[in-house]
């Protein structure tokens, strides 16, 4: 009679489900997210595997889920639990995902997750832990996600993550870490991800160096960084994925990134930089997105400094409100290049050289101050050509997109405040008379040049001579004394190709009439042997 009583209460207790809450006794869940909820109920089905209590009013989950053996996902979310207490999960040995994000928890203790064997991802996020006992983690065996994000954390103790060394991901953004807690997690050699975005890191020097082999993301975003040492990453040979956004470099820190081989990922946004050096990125062969956008100082980009990223595919220089130009042919090393974003800079020209059009399926170019005229010609075609497309309906995938709905001129006069889209050529376009007039106006200005150069060299030369008459007077005479003795003591250097035949004594041959030196026959060594009849430059024979 006893054990019909049990098992009546039994089938009944499955088929309870407290008010607010959906329960579906087939899979076995229940979905109680947002009912009001003061405590966990505990007239659920004992084999109960999923639980969604989030956004509930719980303070507490003392002896609250030892009905719970089976519990694979625990869902507690946004309540207003204070502590977890001890060995409050020690029934959960089944217990895969647990998330106790956005709740008012302060410490964990050596026993706040006892018994918690099998579990997986672990979510504390944005709560106001500030304290993580050594041992907190000392049975999570299993965990290979664990969330931290936005709580009161300065640092944690050594080895505190020695127990799971089968950990993949770790958040420990929005922090108010002073250094890379790098002993804390040294045993993780299994990290894949690992943020540490938006705490107080000021530099990663060579005491703070990180060793782990299959890192393939890095997350350094927000903190004060103003330096990597060079061998700051020299131990994260897998890393794919690199954020170095919103720091305070004042220079790339290209020797630091030399040593990622397979980086495909980098973000350098919102720093300090004043220029991109030749070669910024060297040896980054595998780098296939790059962000340099929000540089505020930046004023200018070498026309080599991508020449090493032969895989780059998209780039992003957004924001970069005191860069006036880009250097020629700033793209034409990345033959893979697709994607170029260049919005609210301060360009006021662009030149259809800057960007391998041949290539490219986006162009993004708006909020720059463009003056619309012949220099950006070609723009005006390939908006007009996008402007047919979208009227008849026959864009493709890989017809190249700009962004035209944000291209507005910024002069001259007429054209001030309006689309670039909405012009016309003749607008746009350079007249001939208009070249025709730059050209006149431009020969003029160097007549008058040459001009004004003859006209004063003249009277200083001829003021000099008056000045030293007899300097001239005597440079002069010497000048032609010169002459005559280089006359006189004229030697033919052909002379010593000629057989002479012997002397007669007290007679002289003269030769026939010397031909003046002409460009006709100034050809010397083409025509001395050549024709016979040619009268070569004179000389005297003594007989």
């Amino acid at each position: 009679m006893l054990v019909f009583l049990l098992l009546i209460l039994a089938t009944a207790a499955r088929d309870l489900c407290p008010t607010r809450c959906r329960c579906n006794n087939e899979e076995l869940q229940a979905f109680c997210a947002n009912a009001a909820l003061e405590v966990v109920p505990i007239q659920l089905n004992p084999e109960i595997r999923s639980i969604d209590l989030s956004d509930n009013k719980i303070s507490t989950v003392h002896l609250t889920l030892n009905f719970y053996h089976n519990l694979i996902f625990l869902d507690l979310a946004r309540n207003k639990i204070q502590t977890l207490g001890s060995s409050n999960f020690e029934s959960q040995h089944n217990l895969k995902y647990l998330n106790l994000s956005s709740n008012d928890i302060e410490a964990l203790s050596k026993d706040s997750f006892k018994g918690l064997r099998a579990l997986v991802d672990l979510d504390l996020s944005f709560n106001k832990i500030d304290e993580i006992a050594k041992n907190a983690f000392r049975e999570l065996h299993s965990l290979q996600i664990l969330r931290l994000t936005g709580n009161q954390i300065i640092s944690l103790e050594d080895d505190l993550l020695e127990p799971a060394k089968l950990l993949q991901e770790l958040y420990l953004n929005s922090n108010q870490l002073l250094n890379v807690p790098k002993l804390a997690i040294r045993h993780c050699v299994k990290l894949k991800v690992v943020s540490f975005s938006q705490n107080l890191l000021i530099s990663i020097d060579e005491d703070y160096l990180l060793a782990l082999p299959e890192l393939q993301t890095l997350e350094l975003s927000s903190n004060v960084l103003n330096n990597l040492h060079p061998a700051a990453l020299s131990g994260l040979s897998s890393l794919e994925n690199l954020d170095l956004s919103d720091n305070n470099f004042t220079a790339v820190p290209t020797v630091s990134l030399t040593k990622l081989s397979k980086l495909k990922c980098l973000r350098l946004s919102g720093n300090f930089f004043t220029t991109v050096p030749p070669v910024a990125f060297r040896g980054l062969f595998q780098l296939k997105y790059l962000k340099l956008d929000r540089l505020e100082l930046l004023t200018k980009i070498d026309s080599r400094a991508l020449v090493d990223n032969i895989n780059l595919e998209e780039i992003w220089l957004d924001d970069n409100i005191a860069l006036e130009t880009l250097p020629t042919r700033l793209f034409h090393g990345n033959p893979k290049i697709t994607h170029i974003s260049v919005r609210n800079c301060k360009l006021t020209t662009l030149e259809v050289s800057h960007y391998p059009l041949d290539q490219l399926k986006w162009l993004k170019l708006g909020g720059n101050p463009l003056t619309c005229n012949c220099s950006i010609l070609w723009l005006w075609r390939l908006v007009q050509i996008q402007k047919k497309r979208h009227l008849s309906n026959h864009s493709a995938t890989n017809d190249l997109m700009i962004d035209a709905d944000d291209i507005i001129c910024d002069g001259p006069e007429p054209l001030t405040g309006s689309l670039l889209a909405d012009t016309t050529e003749s607008q746009v376009g350079c007249s001939i008379g208009r070249l025709a007039a730059v050209c006149a106006v431009g020969s003029t200005l160097i007549l008058l040049t040459i001009v004004v150069v003859f006209l004063y060299c003249g009277p200083l030369k001829k003021r000099a001579r008056k000045k030293n008459p007899q300097q001239s007077s005597h440079h002069h005479r010497s000048r032609s004394q010169n002459v005559d003795e280089e006359i006189h003591h004229y030697e033919d250097p052909m002379a010593s190709k000629y057989v002479i035949s012997p002397p007669l004594i007290g007679e002289y041959k003269t030769l026939p009439h010397w031909e003046p030196y002409t460009k006709e026959n100034s050809d010397f060594c083409a025509h001395q042997y050549n024709d016979p009849s040619h009268n070569a430059r004179p000389h005297i024979v003594y007989v």
